[in-house]
């Protein structure tokens, strides 16, 4: 392993959650993906959404649009789209969708959660690009068909 893996190892060790640890045993050292999806459902919310810190910026339990787009980047390293998880995500997309067909980056439940200074909405906020592109983009890249891809 390169010096400079076995630096990052360290530092993850040191200061990474339990997923960033076992995220980085999975790309770079043979770790099991079974354990980097066990980790990511303990971010996954009853309603489908993802929070609790998943986005370590915003630390509310709560499911907001932006911590499904990092679960997804995470399905996508494991190739793991077909796992219930992301059924379960665009139920809850669906659920939030902005009249415009995006959805928020950030839903103004935000407001209740500590978080950092730049996580602002309006009451009524519009679809955005970040994080509905990501999204879709990644749902088709995986051939995943559901129902919030057409709206």
């Amino acid at each position: 392993m390169p010096d400079i893996i076995r630096r990052a190892a360290s530092y993850l060790q040191l200061n990474g959650r339990l997923i960033d640890r076992l995220r980085f045993e999975t790309l770079c050292d043979g770790g099991s993906g079974e354990r980097v999806l066990a980790a990511l459902s303990a971010y996954q919310n009853p309603d489908g959404g993802f929070g609790n810190a998943l986005e370590p910026d915003l630390r509310g339990a709560g499911s907001q649009p932006e911590p499904v787009e990092i679960a997804f980047w995470i399905l996508d390293e494991l190739g793991a789209f077909g796992h219930p998880m992301v059924t379960a995500a665009c139920d809850y997309l669906a659920s939030v969708t902005a009249k415009d067909g995006g959805v928020p980056f950030v839903l103004p439940s935000v407001r209740d959660t500590a978080r950092a200074p730049w996580w602002e909405t309006p009451d009524d906020p519009p679809g955005s690009l970040v994080p509905t592109a990501s999204l879709a983009g990644l749902l088709h890249k995986h051939g995943v068909e559901h129902p919030w891809l057409a709206t």
